[in-house]
């Protein structure tokens, strides 16, 4: 790897891990118990991750898992390949504590250096292939890579990054949707009845307009807060302009509403000038100024 190569997270589901700067996801399927992320340059697929669930009442063993895999990838290969050269083994130092191996595959149709791990404490299967042409076998940034490596939430929260956002939500709590387009993101989490939001908007010069900051997170979670009876203040949040909305579900919005129980909205905006981005967290829950919302924010890096 060159010395000078700048890296970037990249996490989804709570899986994290370091990659070059220019490599970006390609695709982005399934859902924390089973998916795959393929991850590329300009030119080339250049990594992948695979993760599911083990069933049964034993987590399997890494090395007993590469066997089956290198069993079935010699089946899939065509009548006639050159013999593949396997390089296994290899343990990561900053995993230790872990069950993985890590090992190389080179043959004629693909080479790859491969990491496979059993996160105990969720009974995932992950596994993590980058890919190398012949004469550049990118050793040392394979290794970067895997070192990088983090399946497990911390304090409670999962970590989350993609097209340089990061931030961390409630482990657990299931991605409801996501909209991953130019100059917006968007992600929703549930867990239950409850719900949290982030968003980050950029060019936001240009996506305020005339609005004011409290305008502007009224118009983003327009959905997220239908319904309730909102009030919102002007803030300065980290040295940045800011606002704070929140308020009660309407007796309207809650049918048999004396049997139910007290709904909020609790949400957070603020303007980065430095990065040129507009950043919102909302939640719906059973308490009023949520603290999650706090805490979720305090995990963003805005520039």
């Amino acid at each position: 790897m060159k010395g000078q190569e700048r890296l970037a997270r990249l996490a989804w589901h709570g899986i994290a891990f370091d990659v070059p700067e220019d490599w970006c996801p390609g695709s982005l399927e399934g859902d924390s118990s089973n998916g795959y992320l393929r991850v590329e340059d300009e030119t080339h697929v250049r990594m992948e991750l695979r993760w599911e669930t083990a069933g049964g009442r034993s987590v399997p063993v890494a090395s007993r898992l590469v066997d089956a895999y290198l069993k079935q990838t010699c089946k899939k290969l065509p009548r006639g390949s050159p013999e593949a050269t396997l390089d296994r083994g290899r343990a990561v130092k900053e995993l230790a504590g872990t069950d993985h191996e890590a090992f190389t595959w080179r043959t004629g149709s693909f080479s790859a250096h491969s990491l496979l791990l059993v996160a105990e404490e969720s009974r995932r299967i992950i596994h993590l292939r980058v890919f190398f042409d012949d004469g550049s076998d990118h050793k040392a940034l394979a290794r970067t890579i895997f070192g990088s490596l983090r399946v497990a939430p911390r304090d409670g929260m999962a970590e989350w990054a993609v097209f340089g956002l990061r931030f961390e939500a409630p482990s657990g709590w299931r991605l409801e949707q996501s909209a991953l387009r130019t100059g917006s993101l968007q992600f929703l989490f549930k867990a239950g009845n409850d719900e949290l939001e982030v968003v980050r908007q950029s060019l936001a010069a240009m996506a305020l307009g005339k609005a004011s900051l409290d305008q502007w997170v009224q118009r983003a979670f327009a959905k997220g807060l239908r319904g309730f009876r909102c009030t919102s203040r002007a803030d300065s949040y980290r040295g940045h302009p800011a606002a704070r909305c929140g308020g009660e579900l309407s007796l309207r919005a809650r049918p048999l509403a004396v049997f139910r129980k007290r709904r909020y909205a609790t949400a957070l905006a603020w303007h980065c000038a430095e990065a040129d981005k507009l950043f919102a967290v909302r939640s719906e829950s059973e308490r009023a100024d949520d603290p999650r919302v706090e805490r979720c924010a305090d995990s963003i890096v805005c520039h």
